[in-house]
């Protein structure tokens, strides 16, 4: 009869995972996890953040946690952990995908999933593209997440799946160690410390044309601002963390990367931003890239002379939209 109960409880496990993408990395790789959990017997079901609730956690076995790397995890998912309701020691995992700078997000993610009561049994991160308006257009980590990270995000969905019902009958020794706090998260933690410094986006003030606005038509930022400031059903119509402006520190752009009317630019404008951008290598990133590729962590899809240093983002793709969120698949 145990045995039974314990196949049971593998085969009819639920995982929710719970994710929060801008460009679409960070859903590639949620959707693959998903993928590997269910070939491992898992029921699983997953949703973007801000489709999420701490009431439907409770009908999951599993949660699993994953958003792109803004010096850590990005603040809407950094406020719905921090106002996370205890737990119980629940198991979860977390995962991210990141540019150049993956090493703080899981010293600081990781302790926080455990106050709110989640034993995280696991971790993993994934390099991705990087779209934003004044770094190269290609970027140094181009090409990612690819076939190959969607396969390695597979086979650790069917790991967490696998190994969840083995830990909660007693092997411990499956849970991951704490990630080890080496050189490099400490010197990410000091570019991060002194880009903190700066109160305001250090790529200038946004602010919006009302005239070239396209709303109620489109309603494309208020639908994607990470910190949910813009409502343009109110009047006055809020835009910003400063309800007319915004000029949040959280270098965030989405707003300007999506209007396709140019309705939304920045003080200064963005373009002179991008421009003294222009020929600037960031060597700090090169040489924590080609440490991880000695490491084979990094695999590198590019050559470092094909990156973009004369191409910043909105000058390589001048055109509005800057960017579009690629479409979702019904895949995971």
């Amino acid at each position: 009869m145990g045995r039974i109960k314990k196949e049971r409880s593998r085969l009819f496990m639920k995982i929710l995972i719970i994710y929060y993408s801008q460009s679409g990395n960070t859903r590639k790789i949620a959707k693959a996890i998903a993928r590997g959990a269910r070939s491992a017997g898992a029921v699983v079901d997953v949703v973007k953040l801000k489709d999420a609730s701490y009431q439907m956690m409770d009908d999951y076995d599993m949660i699993g946690i994953g958003s792109p790397v803004w010096k850590a995890d990005t603040p809407n998912m950094h406020g719905f952990i921090d106002k996370m309701p205890d737990q119980k020691g629940k198991h979860c995992f977390a995962f991210n995908t990141h540019g150049a700078l993956p090493y703080l997000y899981f010293p600081i993610v990781l302790p926080n999933l455990k106050n709110h009561g989640l034993l995280p049994i696991g971790y993993r991160d994934w390099y991705g593209n990087v779209t934003m308006p004044g770094m190269p257009k290609p970027y140094y980590t181009y090409g990612h997440p690819d076939a190959q990270d969607v396969m390695e995000a597979e086979a650790f969905g069917r790991e967490m799946a696998e190994n969840s019902p083995k830990i909660a009958t007693g092997d411990t020794s499956l849970i991951y160690p704490d990630p080890e706090m080496d050189d490099k998260v400490f010197q990410q933690a000091m570019i991060c410390s002194n880009m903190l410094l700066c109160p305001t986006n250090p790529q200038g003030t946004f602010i919006r044309d009302a005239s070239k606005c396209l709303y109620p038509k489109c309603t494309i930022c208020m639908d994607n601002c990470t910190m949910g400031y813009i409502d343009l059903t109110k009047t006055p119509q809020k835009f910003g963390n400063r309800g007319d402006r915004c000029d949040d520190c959280h270098e965030c752009s989405f707003c300007l990367m999506l209007c396709p009317a140019g309705a939304i630019d920045t003080d200064p404008p963005i373009l002179e931003h991008a421009k003294g951008c222009i020929g600037k290598r960031h060597l700090t990133f090169e040489k924590m890239l080609d440490d991880a590729e000695k490491a084979g962590k990094f695999r590198r899809l590019i050559p470092v002379e094909e990156v973009g240093f004369d191409t910043p983002y909105v000058i390589a793709h001048p055109r509005h939209p800057y960017f579009v969120i690629p479409k979702e698949t019904d895949e995971g």
